[in-house]
């Protein structure tokens, strides 16, 4: 049973596994080859309890964590924020986590923050990434030779 809990402090050592898994960050947007620390996750944890402008959540299997999911860049002046998922654990990617897991952001960012518009980033050679996002009801808005970037507005998103 899937399950979403407030991203915890406690969680800085899994932070630190998934992001060093190369299968689960080989599509990524930034440096996918930049293996982290502890040090600097905890640096990152203390700047995001001080911050306002993202809400990060863990997404559970079972009550085992399996990876992390949020919202960054929220501006609730201009109601948007940028939006992604993280499957850290191998096992649990292209099992239908990360579908639940964006309907469970989607849904938390439209009727709990009140945005209007949620918009990510993903790498053109992410098929799977891709496709979700597409039947989800993500829309492309421009693209590079590498990547795309997509939007969800409020008003065309399923509820």
């Amino acid at each position: 049973m899937i399950s979403f809990r407030l991203h915890l402090r406690e969680d800085i050592p899994l932070r630190v596994k998934w992001l060093n898994n190369v299968r689960a960050n080989r599509f990524a947007i930034e440096n996918a080859k930049h293996k982290t620390t502890q040090r600097e996750q905890t640096k990152w944890f203390n700047d995001y309890e001080n911050s306002k402008e993202k809400k990060f959540f863990t997404i559970l299997n079972n009550k085992i964590p399996i990876g992390f999911m949020g919202l960054s860049k929220i501006n609730k002046r201009k109601k948007v924020a940028n939006i992604f998922i993280l499957i850290g654990e191998d096992d649990y990617r292209g099992k239908g986590f990360g579908k639940l897991a964006m309907n469970y952001l989607i849904n938390f960012g439209f009727k709990e923050l009140k945005l209007n518009r949620l918009e990510l980033e993903v790498n053109l050679d992410n098929l799977p990434a891709l496709n979700l996002y597409k039947k989800i009801g993500f829309r492309e808005e421009k693209r590079s030779d590498t990547e795309a970037k997509f939007f969800l507005d409020k008003k065309d998103s399923l509820d």
